[in-house]
């Protein structure tokens, strides 16, 4: 005689319906409120002119938008250029009687070269009307963007496979593969595959980059390599629970507070600052400074993706041998177990 399956209580549909939805609404509050309260968080800029030139120009930022920039004096134009190649700053302004001139750099953040273009139409619309005559506008793109891309859709877009990569890397690694050895194993080769594969795509299929294909490689294996160790260092000491905590903390914190689709200066303060300290943040930063910059800027990027890898290799060989502990506990009782 067949029975009827035992029907699921309320309170536990009513539960799990309550769990979704807070579920649900967490990552849409991750990936929506850093672009829903976008906005300038002092962005380093530079204007050429004396240091009381800079200053007048940071009076006038601060009463239109208080702590958005950070202005810096630059002697000259080749000395902004140079401040945006060492990405010591994201733009430059210079200001003259007849014109204003507006030194950006797309590679470096899209969305700050057309901040600071509109700041430069803004000034010269102010002199126009002081002095009655049309005041010009000169953009210079210092460092820009390829032209098959020249909104970076390509570049942030890969944000998302460099966060996704990781996980799945250490899911993969964590789940499937047996045996400590082949797990090192793995997880040492599986990076810097993933990390040519999404170059190539990146370099020859998308053309959103016109750097070195060696160099990005690099810059993209060392980021999957930071987080898959990070969060198969977690696994293998929490088991699943540890998969789970490292899932989000690269995908749900650090992939929205990466900043590539923007800048991190652009996000909410404090949080874009904190988004370079993980593993989405730091690898966006680096790929876009060997792709771009030849590495400028690429130096505190480099050590915390560094340190993320040193941690997740500490814990995984602590979970290592915590396993093992267990191992050997259990083949002493088993004797013991059995004579009893």
């Amino acid at each position: 005689m067949e029975t009827t399956p035992a029907r699921t209580p309320v309170g536990r549909v009513i539960g799990l319906s309550v769990g979704l939805a807070l579920i649900v609404g967490l990552i849409t509050l991750a990936f929506a409120w850093p672009s829903s309260d976008m906005g300038p968080h002092e962005v380093p800029i530079a204007v050429v002119g004396a240091d009381e030139a800079a200053g007048a120009v940071q009076e006038q930022l601060d009463e239109a938008q208080p702590d958005g920039f950070d202005v810096t004096a630059a002697a000259d134009a080749d000395e902004a250029r140079a401040l945006i190649e060492d990405r010591e700053v994201y733009a430059a302004l210079q200001i003259a009687p007849d014109g204003v001139t507006a030194y950006t750099a797309t590679a470096a953040s899209p969305t700050v070269a057309r901040l600071v273009t509109g700041i430069a139409d803004q000034i010269a619309a102010q002199m126009g009307q002081a002095t009655g005559q049309t005041v010009q506008v000169t953009v210079e793109d210092v460092v820009a963007l390829p032209a098959d891309d020249p909104n970076g859709a390509g570049l942030a877009a890969s944000a998302l496979p460099m966060a996704m990569g990781g996980i799945i890397i250490a899911a993969l690694i964590g789940l499937t593969v047996r045996g400590t050895g082949r797990q090192i194993a793995a997880a040492v080769l599986a990076p810097p595959a993933v990390g040519a594969g999404v170059a190539a795509i990146l370099l020859y299929v998308l053309e959103s980059i016109d750097g070195d294909f060696w160099p990005v490689a690099g810059a993209l294996a060392l980021t999957m390599a930071a987080s898959s160790w990070t969060i198969l260092g977690l696994l293998k000491l929490l088991g699943r629970a540890g998969l789970a905590i490292g899932a989000i903390i690269v995908m749900l914190v650090g992939n929205p507070l990466s900043g590539m689709t923007a800048a991190p200066e652009l996000l909410p303060a404090p949080w874009g600052a904190f988004g370079q300290f993980l593993t989405p943040g730091a690898g966006g930063t680096l790929v876009r400074s060997v792709a771009y910059f030849d590495g400028a800027g690429a130096e505190t990027a480099v050590l915390t993706l560094a340190a993320w890898l040193a941690a997740g290799a500490v814990l995984f060989t602590i979970g290592a041998v915590a396993a093992r502990a267990r191992a050997v506990g259990a083949d002493e009782r088993e004797p013991v177990a059995a004579s009893a």
